[in-house]
């Protein structure tokens, strides 16, 4: 596949991504007295330092600094603010992964810029360490399944953009004849998660970036390059 036929990758990225926003509920009564984008940036960095089950609403409202009836007002229940605040983290801070996998001209060079973007993005002392996507709901209880089936589909969405990407450089001749996209791709994922859970065990960045440079070292490349 030759890079411009990447374009429908884009658009799907693009599409997927503002089919998931969560539309916020219309205000009812009278205006709200507080900053409802600040409530909500203070709402995702708690759900992604604690996860969702950790994370009660006597702690949002707290950290967002509103009374629980402003907070379903806003945000209509908890499982909404949380899917809210995961779409306003794949729209800012999570977004490394679409610019990784668009802006590179290479497959090789696409997956070493997601990783390595991953490790700065996990391990950045401004933010709680991790990822939301993968840490935000580990341990749910059965009334919260579909939260964490919300973050499991996401994760399988982005396997998809990582494969068709992988796929497009084995079409456009980068990859070694006898290379397994689908093996590579599982690699690749399983890499990113891992980086995930290493960070926030407190693993340094250095050690992280490691890892990454240790996997690059087997992409299989044409013997001919």
């Amino acid at each position: 596949m030759k890079l411009p036929m990447l374009a429908p990758v884009r658009q799907v990225i693009y599409i997927s991504t503002s089919m998931k926003n969560v539309t916020p509920p219309r205000p009812r009564g009278r205006p709200r007295g507080f900053d409802r984008d600040e409530a909500l940036e203070c709402a995702m960095r708690l759900f992604w330092s604690r996860g969702y089950e950790a994370t009660s609403i006597s702690d949002l409202t707290k950290a967002m600094q509103i009374t629980p009836p402003a907070l379903y007002s806003a945000f209509g229940d908890k499982k909404q603010l949380f899917l809210e605040a995961v779409s306003r983290y794949e729209q800012g801070t999570g977004c490394f992964a679409y610019k990784a996998l668009t802006e590179e001209p290479t497959a090789e060079l696409a997956i070493q810029r997601l990783l390595l973007d991953a490790v700065n993005s996990f391990t950045d002392r401004k933010n709680p360490k991790g990822c939301l996507i993968v840490l935000g709901a580990t341990n749910c209880t059965i009334e919260s399944t579909d939260i964490f089936e919300a973050l499991a589909e996401r994760r399988r969405l982005a396997e998809s953009f990582v494969r068709a990407r992988i796929l497009a450089g084995q079409e456009a001749g980068e990859l070694a004849e006898n290379a397994d996209c689908d093996a590579l791709t599982g690699m690749v994922t399983a890499t990113l998660y891992g980086l995930a859970v290493k960070a926030r065990d407190g693993a340094p960045r250095a050690r992280l970036r490691t890892i990454t440079e240790q996997l690059m070292k087997m992409w299989p490349r044409r013997e001919d390059e």
